[in-house]
């Protein structure tokens, strides 16, 4: 969640599921020297697709109902990165904290959080963006950068940033979103399935797991029997 953050922060992950990243990059947070003058909210209203649109998977499947008609948020921001000595804080990532020298270590970790592919999935991270009620976790789909001042030796001490963050889908949390709870839905069982787990997805709360229980006659909550059915039926929340 966001939590208030006077600057605004960019922080790394390698890895997103259910909704939330996970595997945070080494060194990978970067906070901005001073925060935008505006940021632009959008839609991606393309995902919406009309009847004999509608899309299909590769073995000719219609695809999910819920993710064409969930609309992505985009967030497009410019920033200033700033080492002339005009602005009383240095831009973060420098090795060196000394006004007039190249911003250039500024920009390579700026790089690393939103655009450089990790080690380990050879893909841009995940990136979440925080500024007080501001909460977002996607991929960056634009980024450019105009440099505007240099120094003596032709070393860049000012540039213009602009990027853009398109929110990240996880098709299990729209499914959940979408799902009434007014209506019992029957499962039957697969290998890793945990009543708790599946008490979160279809409640989004896993404390009802003792009353579904109950309500199927299980005798134990641990260990669901492959292949059988449970019902979640309507809970009073």
């Amino acid at each position: 969640m966001a939590n208030g953050a006077s600057k605004l922060k960019l922080t790394a992950y390698e890895k997103f599921g259910n909704g939330t990243a996970s595997s945070p990059l080494s060194g990978g947070v970067y906070t901005l020297q001073l925060n935008p003058e505006q940021i632009d909210l959008g839609f991606d209203l393309n995902n919406v697709v009309e009847g004999d649109d509608e899309p299909a998977s590769a073995a000719g499947t219609p695809v999910s109902d819920k993710s064409k008609i969930y609309n992505r948020q985009k967030i497009n921001l410019e920033f200033i990165v700033d080492n002339t000595g005009a602005i009383p804080n240095f831009p973060n990532g420098l090795g060196s904290m000394v006004a007039g020298i190249s911003i250039k270590d500024s920009i390579d970790l700026l790089r690393k959080v939103t655009i450089k592919p990790t080690r380990a999935s050879h893909r841009p991270p995940f990136v979440e963006l925080e500024w007080g009620m501001l909460h977002l976790i996607g991929k960056v789909n634009n980024f450019s950068i105009k440099y505007t001042l240099f120094n003596s030796v032709g070393d860049p001490v000012r540039a213009s940033v602009s990027l853009s963050l398109i929110e990240e889908v996880d098709e299990n949390v729209i499914s959940r979103e979408f799902q009434s709870p007014d209506i019992t839905r029957i499962i039957t069982v697969k290998d890793g399935d945990t009543l708790i787990a599946l008490c979160e997805s279809f409640y989004d709360d896993s404390k009802y797991y003792l009353a579904v229980a109950e309500y199927n006659n299980l005798s134990t909550f641990r260990n669901l029997k492959i292949g059988s059915t449970v019902e979640f039926p309507p809970l009073k929340k």
